[in-house]
């Protein structure tokens, strides 16, 4: 593997946290942010300038997972493209979990790199998501609801770096839309929050993932207006649950816009109520009232 030659600085974790990780221009270490959405930095902030220095004083255990002896541990993550699972020593997230908070991650942040997902008894998966699009030789009718391990690879390039296979290969949104469904079955993805409410912002390309006629209608739901989980479930006639799944796979898809619960709630008050209220028209528009 060529060196990258990737400038020191915050970047996407690799383990698949939803944090930052310090790249120090060789490998990871083992300093995080735990900024949500911390942005990328290229010059060390304090106390990160000689992570030796650091170390020594024990002022970095605030920083990290708060698991152990770091020292001990060395870096999380080896120079270039290695395997490992995906999580952290004290929170793993398995599976496609982990995978999906690795491409969120990386999605979110726009940093360029590549990512392999190692899944049992089944051929790598390769990810180029500067071109949103990645490589399987299996179609994924295949695609395992519940492996028995997914490991994730996760290699730091440059904008020029060639794709790993070649384009323009198959859409992402195909397999992020499978992922996204499979890695949270019964809870909300780690990056949303209960009593956000969600709008669609661009229309997924239906004619390839194969959707149900719910998934659609909900999905035209929040084309046209923005809705809680529990909203969009009530008002579509689906449970929270199901919907919960349809929204972290759009969500991981990056076709959502998200609205905090602390602007949610006058609005969710007022479109209740009253017969003309924007529930009862999208019931009418939609043909369930």
């Amino acid at each position: 593997m060529t060196d990258t030659q990737v400038r020191a600085g915050w970047y996407p974790d690799p383990l698949g946290m939803p944090q930052l990780r310090w790249w120090d221009g060789r490998s990871w270490t083992s300093h995080i942010s735990t900024a949500r959405e911390a942005p990328v930095r290229h010059v060390a902030p304090a106390g990160f300038a000689d992570p030796d220095e650091v170390r020594r004083r024990g002022r970095h255990r605030a920083e990290t997972s708060g698991e152990g002896d770091t020292e001990a541990r060395g870096p999380q993550f080896a120079s270039g493209q290695s395997a490992l699972p995906a999580g952290t020593n004290a929170t793993p997230e398995l599976g496609w979990a982990g995978a999906a908070l690795t491409l969120h991650s990386v999605q979110a942040t726009r940093v360029p790199m590549l990512i392999e997902l190692g899944v049992a008894n089944h051929p790598t998966i390769r990810i180029d998501p500067r071109h949103q699009a990645y490589d399987w030789l299996l179609d994924l009718e295949r695609f395992p609801e519940a492996p028995t391990g997914v490991v994730v690879s996760v290699e730091l390039v440059g904008a020029g770096t060639p794709p790993p296979f070649e384009l323009p290969g198959k859409s992402l949104d195909e397999l992020l839309w499978k992922v996204g469904r499979a890695a949270f079955p019964e809870r909300l993805a780690p990056w949303l929050e209960d009593g956000q409410a969600y709008w669609l912002t661009r229309w997924p390309n239906w004619t390839s993932l194969q959707p149900d006629t719910d998934h659609i209608r909900q999905t035209a739901m929040l084309a046209n207006t923005m809705l809680t989980i529990e909203q969009l479930a009530g008002l579509s006639g689906r449970g929270v649950e199901t919907t919960r799944t349809l929204i972290n796979a759009l969500s991981l898809m990056g076709v959502l816009g998200v609205a905090e619960p602390s602007t949610v709630a006058p609005r969710a008050a007022r479109e209740a109520l009253g017969e003309n209220s924007l529930f009862q028209r999208l019931r009418r528009r939609f043909r369930m009232a």
